[in-house]
């Protein structure tokens, strides 16, 4: 009976892909409410900055 390690090897490569892939989505997911918010402050911040300058 003949092995087939190359099908093997790709298929393992595909899993750690995938997770790889997977964990970078999960750590954007969980990282995204912190994103918007850091922005939404920064957004202020320079609204208020603006505001402050007289022409």
């Amino acid at each position: 009976m003949k092995k087939f390690r190359k099908g093997q090897s790709t298929l393992e490569y595909v899993i750690i892909l995938a997770a790889v892939v997977g964990a970078i989505i999960a750590v954007g997911i969980m990282l995204k409410p912190k994103l918007i918010n850091s922005y939404d402050n920064l957004s202020t911040t320079m609204q208020n900055k603006v505001g402050e300058v007289t022409f």
